[in-house]
């Protein structure tokens, strides 16, 4: 499986059957509570660890609590020729991360760097062929969380066709994944329409995607 190949999740809520041709959805508000910070938004659940400046690796908010305590303590902790006192060592959560830490904080910080990638809100969508039907994939969203996505003729124009899924964890995706059946054919036409995914509880949004859209009449 490749990060191309197409996922497929059961469809939640229908929130609108395919719609006739210029037809418009009803679409309610996002449901998002939290802010949205761009790409370096976290996954519910995760905070900027907050290390230092521009640190926006997602981590638990104790872990971002254990930093700021360390970092208050390098006075304490650190000796004359720049090394740490004894039972205690360099955090290293990136290159020249100097601040003395007990060693399971250094482990945290690792750990934390190698699933910075899954903990972002990098949302993301793709289309794909389905045994001849067009799916709409993505992944980098809430798990568990609900994500609607649409497709319009344009970006400004009416919606065309809608569902609300469930993003849940898949092997070799990161965050929330989910990939929805539209009952369109796949291939039928140029690509002639954009599609999107609204992650509604952060209320991120990916970039439209073109996408070959063929009406059914």
């Amino acid at each position: 499986m490749t990060t191309r190949r197409i996922l497929r999740s059961g469809v939640t809520t229908a929130m609108a059957a395919v719609l006739a041709f210029g037809g418009a959805a009803a679409l309610g508000p996002s449901s998002a509570q939290a802010q949205d910070f761009g790409p370096d938004t976290c996954r519910q659940g995760f905070v900027w660890r907050d290390a230092r400046p521009g640190d926006h690796v997602c981590v638990i908010p104790q872990h971002r609590d254990d930093a700021a305590s360390d970092n208050s303590q390098v006075a304490v902790r650190t000796l004359q020729n720049g090394f740490c006192v004894s039972s205690f060592v360099w955090r290293e959560a990136w290159s020249g991360d100097h601040v003395c830490v007990i060693p399971q904080h250094r482990s945290d910080a690792a750990s934390d760097n190698g699933q910075a990638d899954d903990r972002r809100l990098a949302v993301r969508a793709w289309d794909g062929d389905s045994n001849g039907t067009l799916e709409i994939s993505g992944d980098h969203f809430n798990i568990g969380g609900q994500v609607r996505v649409e497709i319009r003729l344009n970006p400004a124009g009416s919606v065309q066709w809608t569902r609300t899924v469930t993003a849940t964890r898949h092997d070799g995706f990161a965050g929330g994944s989910f990939g929805v059946l539209t009952g369109h054919p796949f291939g039928c036409a140029t690509k002639n329409a954009v599609a999107r995914a609204t992650d509604l509880t952060s209320g991120r949004v990916t970039a439209w995607v073109p996408v070959g859209f063929c009406f059914n009449f």
